[in-house]
Formats: C-alpha cells, sequence, structure tokens
C-alpha cells in the first residue's frame, strides 16, 4: 500500500509526496526547502500563485500546470490545463468556479481532493480519502451538501489563518459539522503533515 504524505502550507498549498513531490497552489505561509517535481494552480488568485514561492520551489525539471488565467496575469511558463484533463496519467482536473476568479479548477490525486477555495466542487468519480475544503461561514450549508453527497473519508478545513481567531472557530466550527454529519474530520496546523 502506497502511502501519501500530505503538508498543508498555509493558505491552500499542500505538498503531496510519495514517488513524486507535488504543490498546489504555492502561496505558502511556511519556509519550505524542497523542489517540487509537479506545481498545480488552481486559479490566478495572490492567495493561490506567489512568484517567489514558486520560484523556490522550482528547478529546471519542475512541471507547472495552470488554468490559461494564470498565464493571462503572470510571465510563468508551464502547460495549460483545463477540466477534463488528466496531468501525467494520474492527476484528475475537475472544474470548479472560485469567487472572482477569470478561470479555476480543482486537482484530484490518489484520493486527495483539493478543491481550491470552492464552495461546489463536482464528483471526482473514485474515492475520496481526504477532502480539503474553504471555510467561509457564507457557504457552511454548500460545504456539508457536498460532504454529505461525496461522502469522503475525511474532510480537512484549510484556507484560512490560524492566527486570526474568527477564522480559526470557522474552521473549527465547519470541522465539528462535518463530524456531527457522519464524517470524519480534524482542524490542523500550518506545516502538519497527515497521510492517505
Amino acid at each position: 500500500m502506497i502511502i501519501i504524505k500530505v503538508k498543508w502550507l498555509g493558505n491552500s498549498a499542500l505538498l503531496i509526496e510519495n514517488d513524486t513531490k507535488i504543490v498546489i497552489d504555492p502561496s505558502f505561509e511556511v519556509e519550505t526547502d524542497f523542489k517540487a517535481d509537479i506545481v498545480l494552480i488552481t486559479h490566478e488568485h495572490d492567495d493561490h500563485i506567489n512568484l517567489d514561492d514558486l520560484a523556490a520551489v522550482s528547478s529546471e525539471e519542475t512541471k507547472v500546470f495552470a488554468p490559461q488565467s494564470v498565464y493571462d496575469k503572470f510571465d510563468i511558463e508551464g502547460e495549460v490545463v483545463e477540466a477534463g484533463d488528466i496531468i501525467e496519467d494520474e492527476i484528475k482536473v475537475l472544474d470548479v468556479d472560485c469567487y472572482n476568479s477569470e478561470g479555476s479548477v480543482a486537482y484530484f490525486y490518489k484520493g486527495l481532493y483539493q478543491t481550491a477555495d470552492a464552495s461546489d466542487y463536482p464528483d471526482p468519480g473514485e474515492d475520496i480519502e481526504l477532502l480539503f475544503t474553504a471555510c467561509f461561514n457564507d457557504y457552511f450549508a454548500d460545504y456539508l451538501e457536498k460532504v454529505i453527497k461525496l461522502n469522503p473519508a475525511m474532510a480537512v478545513p484549510y484556507h484560512y489563518d490560524p492566527e486570526e481567531r474568527q477564522e480559526l472557530l470557522q474552521a473549527k466550527g465547519l470541522s465539528s459539522k462535518f463530524e456531527q454529519i457522519g464524517c470524519k474530520s480534524q482542524v490542523i496546523e500550518i506545516g502538519e503533515e497527515l497521510e492517505i
């Protein structure tokens, strides 16, 4: 059984490690000391891509994938992805709508579902071991509806600042609501690692 390690790096940034290092949404709240094999970007908002952070985890071999909206805003090299694409034969690109975005996607990889900061995200068509979801108060009903429908093994709130008491309370509140409807959930610290 392959163990995948997933570390929350702040905002919606994740480091996924098994035989490759995959970074989703390089906008970090922690120091990084690794190079990514693959970087996936969900959309063009500054809290989902920081050019300094992208440069810090990139080498000449790093492959970058993002929707066209990212390349329209930033002068970076990479491959354009659209919903329905499959990257490197194993990363599904899914259609989501992120608030005020010109174009956005979510990513599903071996049971891990990173949903950008969308409140509505499609069924990836496979079992979800670990779902990362934003936790904005106004969309709690949408997140709960999605968890009921998609039935992930675990749901983790992210895309908030744990130093901001109100935001942390929102994350804890959503996590508690997930538990109440029978979905395992936990609030994690920035830099904390989970395994699936």
